[in-house]
Protein backbone atom coordinates (compact mmCIF):
# COMPACT_ATOMS: atom_id res chain seq x y z
CA UNK A 1 0.00 0.00 0.00
CA UNK A 2 1.09 3.22 -1.26
CA UNK A 3 1.92 6.01 1.85
CA UNK A 4 0.70 8.66 -0.26
CA UNK A 5 -2.14 8.96 -1.92
CA UNK A 6 -3.65 12.00 -3.46
CA UNK A 7 -7.08 12.76 -4.09
CA UNK A 8 -9.05 15.54 -6.27
CA UNK A 9 -8.92 17.98 -2.99
CA UNK A 10 -4.95 18.02 -2.64
CA UNK A 11 -5.40 15.98 0.77
CA UNK A 12 -2.95 12.88 1.05
CA UNK A 13 -3.56 10.38 3.22
CA UNK A 14 -0.47 9.40 5.39
CA UNK A 15 0.01 5.97 6.57
CA UNK A 16 0.55 6.19 10.69
CA UNK A 17 1.94 3.18 11.09
CA UNK A 18 4.63 4.71 9.03
CA UNK A 19 4.87 7.92 10.59
CA UNK A 20 5.97 5.94 14.09
CA UNK A 21 8.29 4.06 12.82
CA UNK A 22 10.38 6.86 12.63
CA UNK A 23 10.48 7.17 16.64
CA UNK A 24 9.40 10.50 17.08
CA UNK A 25 10.25 12.37 19.77
CA UNK A 26 6.65 14.28 19.74
CA UNK A 27 3.89 13.32 17.24
CA UNK A 28 -0.04 14.32 17.02
CA UNK A 29 -2.45 16.20 15.00
CA UNK A 30 -3.52 19.41 15.21
CA UNK A 31 -7.72 19.72 15.84
CA UNK A 32 -8.11 23.11 14.37
CA UNK A 33 -8.80 24.51 17.48
CA UNK A 34 -5.76 25.09 18.93
CA UNK A 35 -5.43 21.60 20.93
CA UNK A 36 -3.76 17.95 19.47
CA UNK A 37 -5.18 14.47 18.85
CA UNK A 38 -2.95 11.65 20.00
CA UNK A 39 -2.47 9.98 16.43
CA UNK A 40 -4.30 6.29 15.46
CA UNK A 41 -4.85 4.29 12.84
CA UNK A 42 -8.18 6.34 11.65
CA UNK A 43 -6.24 9.82 11.64
CA UNK A 44 -6.49 11.33 8.30
CA UNK A 45 -4.08 14.50 7.37
CA UNK A 46 -5.70 17.50 6.05
CA UNK A 47 -5.27 21.26 5.43
CA UNK A 48 -7.69 21.82 8.45
CA UNK A 49 -6.25 19.26 10.49
CA UNK A 50 -2.64 18.61 9.83
CA UNK A 51 -0.17 15.96 11.44
CA UNK A 52 2.95 17.60 13.16
CA UNK A 53 5.99 14.92 13.79
CA UNK A 54 9.05 15.76 15.42
CA UNK A 55 11.94 13.88 14.93
CA UNK A 56 15.55 13.40 17.23
CA UNK A 57 17.85 12.29 14.31
CA UNK A 58 20.45 11.56 16.95
CA UNK A 59 18.84 8.24 16.84
CA UNK A 60 20.15 6.10 14.42
CA UNK A 61 16.68 4.70 12.98
CA UNK A 62 15.18 8.22 12.53
CA UNK A 63 17.72 8.92 9.76
CA UNK A 64 16.84 5.75 8.44
CA UNK A 65 13.61 6.48 8.29
CA UNK A 66 14.34 10.28 6.80
CA UNK A 67 16.61 8.07 4.23
CA UNK A 68 13.92 5.94 3.28
CA UNK A 69 10.65 7.70 3.07
CA UNK A 70 9.15 8.89 0.47
CA UNK A 71 6.98 11.53 2.41
CA UNK A 72 9.84 14.33 1.88
CA UNK A 73 11.82 15.33 -1.46
CA UNK A 74 15.25 13.52 -1.56
CA UNK A 75 17.12 16.98 -1.80
CA UNK A 76 16.31 17.72 1.52
CA UNK A 77 16.62 14.11 3.05
CA UNK A 78 20.16 15.68 4.22
CA UNK A 79 19.09 18.69 5.17
CA UNK A 80 16.81 17.18 7.88
CA UNK A 81 19.88 15.72 9.90
CA UNK A 82 22.52 17.54 8.96
CA UNK A 83 24.34 18.74 12.26
CA UNK A 84 26.02 22.12 11.32
CA UNK A 85 23.60 24.18 9.23
CA UNK A 86 22.97 28.04 8.42
CA UNK A 87 19.36 29.60 8.49
CA UNK A 88 17.77 28.83 5.01
CA UNK A 89 14.73 28.86 3.09
CA UNK A 90 14.01 26.26 0.25
CA UNK A 91 11.01 26.79 -1.81
CA UNK A 92 9.73 22.84 -2.94
CA UNK A 93 6.79 22.23 -4.81
CA UNK A 94 4.69 20.38 -2.65
CA UNK A 95 6.02 22.26 0.53
CA UNK A 96 9.00 24.76 1.96
CA UNK A 97 11.91 23.67 3.88
CA UNK A 98 13.46 26.11 6.40
CA UNK A 99 16.12 25.84 8.79
CA UNK A 100 16.05 28.51 12.02
CA UNK A 101 18.40 28.94 14.70
CA UNK A 102 17.55 29.95 17.83
CA UNK A 103 18.54 30.22 21.70
CA UNK A 104 17.63 28.18 24.56
CA UNK A 105 17.46 31.52 27.27
CA UNK A 106 19.28 30.70 30.59
CA UNK A 107 18.38 33.46 33.30
CA UNK A 108 21.38 35.02 34.23
CA UNK A 109 24.32 33.04 32.23
CA UNK A 110 25.98 33.74 28.87
CA UNK A 111 26.54 32.88 26.67
CA UNK A 112 23.35 31.04 26.11
CA UNK A 113 23.24 27.46 23.82
CA UNK A 114 22.27 28.06 20.21
CA UNK A 115 20.23 25.58 18.84
CA UNK A 116 18.92 24.92 15.10
CA UNK A 117 15.32 23.86 14.32
CA UNK A 118 14.85 22.02 10.78
CA UNK A 119 10.80 21.68 9.52
CA UNK A 120 9.48 20.58 5.99
CA UNK A 121 6.08 21.84 6.00
CA UNK A 122 3.40 21.65 3.10
CA UNK A 123 -0.20 21.96 3.48
CA UNK A 124 -1.40 18.67 5.61
CA UNK A 125 2.03 17.78 7.25
CA UNK A 126 4.99 18.74 9.20
CA UNK A 127 7.90 16.91 9.84
CA UNK A 128 10.32 18.57 12.25
CA UNK A 129 14.24 17.77 13.06
CA UNK A 130 16.31 18.33 15.89
CA UNK A 131 19.20 17.04 18.09
CA UNK A 132 19.52 19.40 21.26
CA UNK A 133 16.45 19.95 23.18
CA UNK A 134 14.63 23.21 22.19
CA UNK A 135 12.81 25.49 24.51
CA UNK A 136 10.30 26.61 21.91
CA UNK A 137 9.10 23.52 21.05
CA UNK A 138 8.34 22.64 24.71
CA UNK A 139 6.45 26.60 24.42
CA UNK A 140 4.30 25.40 21.76
CA UNK A 141 3.59 21.65 22.67
CA UNK A 142 2.59 23.58 26.06
CA UNK A 143 -0.01 25.68 24.13
CA UNK A 144 -1.35 22.79 22.14
CA UNK A 145 -2.13 21.72 25.87
CA UNK A 146 -3.70 24.57 26.87
CA UNK A 147 -5.93 24.76 23.70
CA UNK A 148 -4.27 27.90 22.50
CA UNK A 149 -1.60 26.15 19.93
CA UNK A 150 -1.78 26.76 16.16
CA UNK A 151 -4.80 25.57 14.13
CA UNK A 152 -3.51 25.02 11.21
CA UNK A 153 0.17 24.72 9.24
CA UNK A 154 0.78 28.28 8.66
CA UNK A 155 -0.51 29.24 12.06
CA UNK A 156 2.22 26.02 13.26
CA UNK A 157 5.09 28.37 11.30
CA UNK A 158 4.10 31.51 12.76
CA UNK A 159 3.57 30.97 16.33
CA UNK A 160 6.76 28.53 16.22
CA UNK A 161 8.80 31.65 14.24
CA UNK A 162 7.44 34.07 17.29
CA UNK A 163 8.71 31.01 19.85
CA UNK A 164 12.03 31.01 18.34
CA UNK A 165 12.30 34.98 18.30
CA UNK A 166 10.87 35.09 21.71
CA UNK A 167 13.71 33.18 23.31
CA UNK A 168 16.37 35.31 21.14
CA UNK A 169 14.73 38.00 22.68
CA UNK A 170 14.73 37.39 26.28
CA UNK A 171 18.47 36.36 25.57
CA UNK A 172 18.77 39.50 24.12
CA UNK A 173 17.04 41.50 27.01
CA UNK A 174 19.47 39.95 29.29
CA UNK A 175 22.06 40.71 27.39
CA UNK A 176 20.67 44.78 27.85
CA UNK A 177 20.57 44.11 31.41
CA UNK A 178 23.83 43.23 31.76
CA UNK A 179 25.29 46.13 29.37
CA UNK A 180 23.55 48.74 31.80
CA UNK A 181 24.96 47.32 34.90
CA UNK A 182 28.47 48.07 32.70
CA UNK A 183 27.82 51.45 31.89
CA UNK A 184 26.95 52.10 35.92
CA UNK A 185 29.86 50.54 37.12
CA UNK A 186 31.94 52.12 34.45
CA UNK A 187 30.03 55.99 35.98
CA UNK A 188 30.80 55.06 39.36
CA UNK A 189 34.17 54.28 38.21
CA UNK A 190 34.47 50.87 39.29
CA UNK A 191 36.81 48.85 37.05
CA UNK A 192 35.97 45.19 36.16
CA UNK A 193 37.22 42.40 34.21
CA UNK A 194 37.59 42.09 30.87
CA UNK A 195 36.47 38.88 30.15
CA UNK A 196 32.97 40.06 31.52
CA UNK A 197 32.72 42.53 28.50
CA UNK A 198 34.22 39.63 26.20
CA UNK A 199 31.03 37.43 27.23
CA UNK A 200 28.40 39.96 26.59
CA UNK A 201 30.27 41.36 23.17
CA UNK A 202 29.96 37.70 22.18
CA UNK A 203 26.35 36.88 22.88
CA UNK A 204 25.69 40.09 21.01
CA UNK A 205 27.69 39.11 17.90
CA UNK A 206 26.18 35.28 17.89
CA UNK A 207 22.55 36.97 18.05
CA UNK A 208 23.48 39.81 15.53
CA UNK A 209 24.87 36.71 13.19
CA UNK A 210 21.97 33.94 13.94
CA UNK A 211 19.04 37.26 13.36
CA UNK A 212 20.25 38.95 10.25
CA UNK A 213 19.54 35.98 7.62
CA UNK A 214 16.05 35.19 9.77
CA UNK A 215 14.92 38.43 9.34
CA UNK A 216 15.38 37.58 5.70
CA UNK A 217 13.87 34.51 5.51
CA UNK A 218 10.48 35.73 7.33
CA UNK A 219 10.56 38.30 4.60
CA UNK A 220 10.97 35.99 1.77
CA UNK A 221 7.72 33.55 3.22
CA UNK A 222 5.54 36.43 3.40
CA UNK A 223 6.55 37.64 -0.22
CA UNK A 224 6.06 33.95 -1.70
CA UNK A 225 3.05 32.66 -3.57
CA UNK A 226 2.35 29.67 -0.89
CA UNK A 227 -1.63 28.16 -1.20
CA UNK A 228 -1.81 27.87 2.98
CA UNK A 229 -0.48 31.06 3.93
CA UNK A 230 -2.78 34.50 3.18
CA UNK A 231 -2.87 37.68 3.68
CA UNK A 232 -3.20 37.61 7.68
CA UNK A 233 -0.40 34.87 8.06
CA UNK A 234 1.98 36.84 5.60
CA UNK A 235 1.55 40.27 7.67
CA UNK A 236 2.16 38.03 11.01
CA UNK A 237 5.45 37.06 9.50
CA UNK A 238 6.37 40.21 8.30
CA UNK A 239 5.86 41.52 11.48
CA UNK A 240 7.63 38.95 13.21
CA UNK A 241 10.42 40.49 10.45
CA UNK A 242 10.26 43.78 11.61
CA UNK A 243 10.64 42.69 15.18
CA UNK A 244 13.88 41.19 14.47
CA UNK A 245 15.34 43.74 12.06
CA UNK A 246 14.38 45.80 15.19
CA UNK A 247 16.80 43.98 17.50
CA UNK A 248 19.90 43.95 14.86
CA UNK A 249 19.57 47.45 15.01
CA UNK A 250 19.78 47.48 18.46
CA UNK A 251 22.65 45.17 18.98
CA UNK A 252 24.40 47.00 16.64
CA UNK A 253 23.91 50.03 18.87
CA UNK A 254 24.73 47.68 22.38
CA UNK A 255 27.97 46.79 20.42
CA UNK A 256 28.68 50.54 20.14
CA UNK A 257 28.15 50.95 23.73
CA UNK A 258 30.45 48.50 24.61
CA UNK A 259 33.10 50.03 22.48
CA UNK A 260 32.64 53.03 24.30
CA UNK A 261 32.60 51.37 27.75
CA UNK A 262 35.99 49.63 26.91
CA UNK A 263 36.72 52.93 25.98
CA UNK A 264 36.40 54.34 29.10
CA UNK A 265 37.88 51.46 31.09
CA UNK A 266 41.32 51.97 29.04
CA UNK A 267 41.03 56.12 29.69
CA UNK A 268 40.48 54.86 34.08
CA UNK A 269 43.02 52.89 34.08
CA UNK A 270 45.53 55.13 32.26
CA UNK A 271 44.43 58.29 34.25
CA UNK A 272 45.22 55.27 37.42
CA UNK A 273 48.03 54.48 36.08
CA UNK A 274 49.24 58.11 35.85
CA UNK A 275 48.67 59.48 38.92
CA UNK A 276 50.41 56.50 40.46
CA UNK A 277 53.55 57.18 38.50
CA UNK A 278 52.96 60.97 39.31
CA UNK A 279 53.10 60.31 43.09
CA UNK A 280 55.98 57.75 42.89
CA UNK A 281 57.97 60.82 41.23
CA UNK A 282 56.92 63.19 44.17
CA UNK A 283 58.29 61.34 46.53
CA UNK A 284 61.37 60.69 44.54
CA UNK A 285 61.47 64.54 44.01
CA UNK A 286 61.28 65.12 47.91
CA UNK A 287 63.52 61.96 49.25
CA UNK A 288 66.34 62.63 46.68
CA UNK A 289 68.16 65.47 48.89
CA UNK A 290 67.44 63.14 51.95
CA UNK A 291 68.91 60.31 50.58
CA UNK A 292 72.08 62.58 49.33
CA UNK A 293 72.73 63.74 52.33
CA UNK A 294 72.09 60.56 54.47
CA UNK A 295 74.33 58.74 52.27
CA UNK A 296 76.81 61.60 52.47
CA UNK A 297 76.56 61.81 56.22
CA UNK A 298 76.87 58.16 56.76
CA UNK A 299 80.46 57.16 55.04
CA UNK A 300 82.67 56.05 57.90
CA UNK A 301 85.42 58.84 57.23
CA UNK A 302 86.76 61.73 59.72
CA UNK A 303 86.12 65.13 59.10
CA UNK A 304 82.07 64.84 58.95
CA UNK A 305 81.00 68.11 60.37
CA UNK A 306 80.13 68.39 63.94
CA UNK A 307 80.06 64.52 64.08
CA UNK A 308 81.96 64.78 67.98
CA UNK A 309 79.22 67.48 68.95
CA UNK A 310 75.78 66.07 71.05
CA UNK A 311 73.28 68.21 68.75
CA UNK A 312 74.37 66.79 65.46
CA UNK A 313 71.93 63.95 65.33
CA UNK A 314 68.63 66.38 66.10
CA UNK A 315 70.54 68.83 63.90
CA UNK A 316 70.52 66.53 61.13
CA UNK A 317 67.23 65.43 61.64
CA UNK A 318 65.97 69.48 62.00
CA UNK A 319 67.68 70.21 58.44
CA UNK A 320 66.29 67.06 56.93
CA UNK A 321 63.01 68.08 57.57
CA UNK A 322 63.22 71.80 56.41
CA UNK A 323 64.64 70.24 53.16
CA UNK A 324 61.89 68.53 53.04
CA UNK A 325 59.46 71.06 53.62
CA UNK A 326 61.49 73.33 50.74
CA UNK A 327 60.63 70.87 48.31
CA UNK A 328 56.65 70.81 48.47
CA UNK A 329 56.78 74.27 48.93
CA UNK A 330 58.84 74.50 45.89
CA UNK A 331 56.68 71.67 44.37
CA UNK A 332 53.54 73.45 44.97
CA UNK A 333 54.76 76.72 43.74
CA UNK A 334 55.48 75.14 40.63
CA UNK A 335 52.17 73.70 40.68
CA UNK A 336 53.36 70.09 40.01
CA UNK A 337 51.54 68.79 43.52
Amino acid sequence: MGLIMTNQNSESIISVSHLLEANPAFCCQLDGKGKAIPLNEHSVPSVSQPFWIHLDFAKQETVNWINTTNLVPDLIKNELVKPKQISKEIRFESGVLVVLKGVNFIPNELPDPIVTFRFYITDNMIISTRHQQISAIAELKDHLEKGIGPVDVADWLIQMSDLISDQVNLSFDSVHNKIIKLEESVLNQRIFSYKEIGRVRKQLIVLRRLLSPQRDIFVKISTERISWIDDNDRQRLHDISYQQNHYVSDIDSCLLRLASIMEQINSFLAESTNKRIYLMSLFTIIFTPITFLTSLLGVNLAGIPFSSEGWSFVGLIILLVIICVISVIWLKYKKWW
